[in-house]
């Protein structure tokens, strides 16, 4: 779900191995057969991600600046309120990790137990995010 490539930049990838490999004339080579199997995985992997991650990423940022909001934390710069405020307005998972690792940095600079409690709280909801991740990916592969 925080795939660094963006789906239209996985597709050129795609595109662009399957076009070099089409386009390579003669026999198809061993390596060229794997890369159009890794090609074929992406594409199956990508089909889940744009039908099947939004809801969870959406449900996630929301979750976690709740949690952020909830939190007994001073906030003095109101920092921790526009990260949550940032994952509330965020479209994208770039975005959403952008603004999770800011927390992230923010909390371990705070040695209060307020702090060590919430990122608690984050990799337990982040944790929750990648087997998600691996749920939707095994029910839509399997």
């Amino acid at each position: 779900m925080f795939n660094q490539l963006t789906p239209a930049d996985t597709v050129r990838a795609i595109g662009a191995t399957t076009e070099r490999i089409a386009r390579g004339g003669g026999a198809t080579s061993d390596f060229d057969r794997d890369q159009l199997m890794s090609t074929y995985s992406a594409t199956r992997h990508l089909a889940v991600e744009l039908s099947s991650y939004e809801p969870e990423l959406r449900r996630f940022r929301h979750g976690l600046a709740a949690q952020i909001r909830a939190s007994h934390l001073e906030d003095p710069g109101g920092e921790r309120a526009a990260i949550a405020d940032r994952l509330d307005d965020a479209s994208d998972a770039p975005a959403i990790g952008s603004a999770v690792c800011d927390l992230l940095d923010r909390l371990r600079s705070d040695g209060s137990p307020q702090a060590r409690a919430l990122r608690t709280q984050v990799h337990a909801s982040l944790r929750k995010l990648a087997d998600t991740e691996v749920d939707l990916l095994a029910d839509a592969l399997g």
